[in-house]
């Protein structure tokens, strides 16, 4: 009995000793090292993630905890947490930010859904040649020239969205405005009628891909498992919830490669001629195509199927939860404050009235613009870029990281101090109207919504215009009102930072 105690707490002390000392010590010899400039955030196990979830138990707000910890302390530009027992390294500082966004080729990104076969092999995750090859082959596809001919595709699924949803879900109507406008983007009139678990299939792909996320972040039992497993956590004891999600996700990839090869073959029957009417299928399977012509004089297949289906899935995921939160944001704050709407529907009569919204007038919506921007700089719904490690022993500024540790590049975090911007917390959405030098001592990497350097957001046009369009068709068709049922509301994680509840606003149509 003794002996079996003597090795139980044994365990105990290893773990507390692997799983606590260990991290801590680490980072407070870092702390030590560099005093002001780093706040100590640690938390057994579930570190930075942790931090969060208690900042909107605590506050309602996800990010409150750790703005008012940079707000009390200006001088911080590194916060100094853990994942699981390793030293995790959250970079606030711009010039921090600016060495890591160039050297991306010294970490390894961390795969956010943590599902074999799902998107590993899309721009967003992959690595190395494989993303210089796919950086360059999508690239000018996502160039302003070649997205305005997706303009009167994206004002009919606005109108037509809105006008057809019952808009009690804030999430669900924006997602399916945004997931439409993704997938007719990526498979053109092969979309008609795509549904997936009988629903719309950009409903079915947003939900499930927030609900891979979610389960992870309410549930220290699957938290745990996705540190430790990783991508194998899905088959260690999986729940009845885990197999469901792996079934879920084998279906998708059966009905996207249905349609994928669907096209394969009508194009190989019928070449598309005119580049410019292509969706991004039609530029893959063309591509595709041509390369299995050359393989008879000896060329590599680069492009596979599978790569196109890791394509879409990627193309959904950023196009749609990131472009839908942003506006569902900026809907609310519209709610918030009724003196800003009014601006806003009285820009949006004057320049398009009863119009749609079009390749001259669209840059003319300059307030619309703003009010983006501002939400972008104070409620990016993307709180960090994807978790990284360090690939070797790496010097950053002052430190030195160690192969294996984490870093974060946290990309707003500048946003919220008066060193940078006027009255730096407050919501004000007519700075970005002003001329002249808005940003103060900017070195390019303060006000970067869309990462920086190479691996910046290849969609960045899209989403903006996106975003332009759904606000100004909502606006001009509706009132946006804060709904009084709901006592509270909250910024809050599912994926992104978001509005809670979904029910947080009402629309009341315009006469």
């Amino acid at each position: 009995m003794e002996i079996t105690f003597l090795i139980i707490l044994s365990l105990i002390g290893l773990m507390i000793g692997y799983l606590i000392i260990k991290p801590i010590v680490l980072l407070l010899l870092l702390k030590l090292q560099l005093g002001d400039k780093a706040i100590l955030m640690f938390n057994p196990i579930s570190g930075i993630l942790g931090v969060l979830m208690q900042s909107i138990k605590t506050n309602n707000d996800v990010m409150h905890t750790i703005y008012q910890a940079l707000i009390k302390n200006p001088k911080a530009q590194v916060i100094l947490s853990n994942y699981l027992a390793t030293p995790c390294i959250i970079l606030t500082g711009s010039e921090y930010l600016k060495d890591t966004f160039r050297d991306h080729y010294d970490f390894e990104k961390i795969d956010p859904f943590m599902v074999p076969q799902f998107a590993q092999r899309g721009l967003l995750m992959i690595e190395g040649e494989g993303w210089k090859r796919q950086r360059a082959f999508l690239g000018s596809a996502f160039t302003f020239e070649k997205l305005k001919s997706r303009l009167p595709m994206i004002n009919k699924v606005v109108n037509c969205i809105t006008e057809q949803d019952d808009k009690k879900n804030l999430t669900d109507f924006m997602a399916r405005i945004t997931g439409e406008v993704v997938i007719k983007s990526f498979f053109g009139e092969l979309a008609e009628g795509f549904q997936l678990e009988g629903k719309d299939a950009q409903v079915a792909l947003t939900q499930l891909t927030g609900e891979m996320q979610i389960f992870k972040l309410e549930s220290l039992y699957y938290f745990l498992k996705s540190l430790i497993f990783r991508e194998k956590m899905w088959e260690v004891f999986p729940s009845k919830q885990e197999k469901d999600i792996i079934k879920r996700v084998t279906n998708v990839r059966i009905k996207v490669k249905e349609l994928i090869l669907k096209r394969i073959e009508q194009l190989r029957e019928n070449p598309i001629q005119n580049q410019d009417s292509m969706v991004f299928l039609d530029i893959y399977v063309t591509e595709y195509l041509k390369q299995q012509q050359q393989q008879q004089t000896q060329k590599e297949q680069l492009i596979e199927i599978e790569e196109i289906l890791h394509q879409f899935i990627t193309l959904f995921f950023v196009g749609t939860d990131t472009t839908a939160t942003t506006s569902g944001t900026c809907l609310y704050y519209l709610a918030k404050y009724p003196e800003i709407q009014s601006e806003i529907l009285q820009e949006v009569q004057d320049v398009i009235g009863d119009n749609e919204i079009n390749e001259s007038n669209l840059n003319k919506l300059l307030k619309i613009n703003a009010l983006i921007q501002e939400v972008l700089r104070l409620r990016n719904p993307v709180l960090f870029t994807v978790f990284r490690k360090v690939k070797h022993d790496k010097q950053v500024q002052d430190i030195k990281l160690k192969k294996g540790w984490v870093v974060v590049q946290m990309k707003n975090s500048s946003s919220i101090k008066d060193s940078h911007f006027d009255n730096a917390i407050e919501f004000n959405y007519k700075r970005w109207l002003k001329k002249g030098n808005l940003i103060k001592n900017d070195n390019g990497f303060i006000h970067i919504p869309f990462a920086a350097g190479q691996r910046n957001c290849i969609g960045q046009h899209m989403a903006m215009m996106e975003a332009r369009i759904i606000i100004a068709l909502i606006v001009r068709k509706y009132k946006i009102l804060l709904n009084p049922a709901v006592k509270q509301v909250r910024f809050g994680i599912k994926l992104l930072q978001c509005i809670e509840p979904d029910n947080c606003l009402l629309f009341e149509k315009r006469i």
